[in-house]
């Protein structure tokens, strides 16, 4: 049961399936508590990925939640788990926002991510100069040193999507509004089309615009991006983020309605090569 991500998406699911077991088995988390002869609030941290259990935890808690078939590939996951080197590693000293470091774990484990920019094109698609301009938008306050702390670690979160080995494969729907937004001015919004036309050209990289005559969409709420794992039963997560931070949204429901949405405004926006046309179009108008 090897698979090829990281140590954050994995934990996420161990956290996620043990509570999906326990809830399915109608037990409460004080039940498996008693189960272990614990405290509820080990279970709680078993289930939010705070904590990783033992795998005598399992060997105790599946049985009891009538999913003995599974031990053994619980064990594999969470030596796995324990055994991954970080694959990728940040200054955990920097300004990030509440709950970013977790994505950050996600981003890089995602075998595919979809996304609706609504305001700014997103991070793992930016160019040096338009991330700049964001961070010091932004906080104006922010030290030069942190700005481009920040920037660096902007940029190699892009490696994900150049890897040699399974690529993250991006869906990212845009609002021709982003489009026309100068963030910077004129010459640094000119740069990032330029970006986004050339990312496009990936074979992994998807770019659509959402043009203004879609008019009224299931998206007008803001941006949001969804996160798949390379994990049979993981029905991933999705992300959302305001000024303050970040949120997760892993129950099944919400998953399907923010995946209902994205379907939604693949079907309004533009086709790959009218999206191409539109954003060379105002690029062009820009110079």
């Amino acid at each position: 049961m090897a698979l090829s991500t990281t140590p954050t998406v994995l934990r996420r699911y161990i956290a996620f399936e043990l509570r999906r077991l326990r809830e399915t088995a109608s037990k409460s988390q004080l039940d498996a508590a008693k189960r272990l002869d614990t405290s509820k609030a080990r279970i709680a941290h078993f289930e939010s990925g705070r904590n990783l259990p033992k795998l005598t935890d399992v060997e105790l808690l599946l049985p009891f939640y009538g999913a003995d078939e599974l031990v053994d590939g619980f064990r594999e996951l969470i030596v796995q788990t324990r055994n991954a080197a970080a694959v990728f590693e940040w200054d955990e000293s920097m300004t990030l926002p509440p709950g970013f470091d977790l994505y950050l774990g996600l981003e890089q484990g995602a075998s595919r991510i979809v996304s609706y920019d609504a305001m700014t094109v997103m991070g793992i698609l930016q160019c040096e100069p338009y991330a700049e301009a964001l961070l010091r938008g932004h906080d104006k306050g922010l030290p030069d040193i942190e700005v481009q702390r920040q920037i660096d670690l902007r940029m190699r979160r892009q490696g994900a999507l150049d890897r040699d080995e399974s690529p993250v494969e991006l869906v990212a729907v845009i609002d021709e509004a982003v489009l026309h937004r100068q963030i910077g001015g004129a010459e640094v919004l000119g740069q990032q089309l330029e970006y986004l036309l050339t990312a496009a050209e990936r074979p992994n990289i998807t770019i659509r615009v959402l043009p203004y005559s879609a008019g009224v969409h299931p998206a007008l709420h803001g941006p949001f991006t969804i996160l798949e794992f390379p994990i049979d039963r993981d029905p991933g997560v999705v992300y959302v983020e305001d000024r303050i931070g970040g949120r997760y949204r892993d129950d099944t429901e919400d998953i399907d309605e923010y995946a209902a949405v994205a379907d939604r405004l693949l079907e309004l926006a533009l086709p790959e090569p009218d999206s191409a046309s539109v954003i060379h179009k105002i690029r062009e108008e820009l110079s």
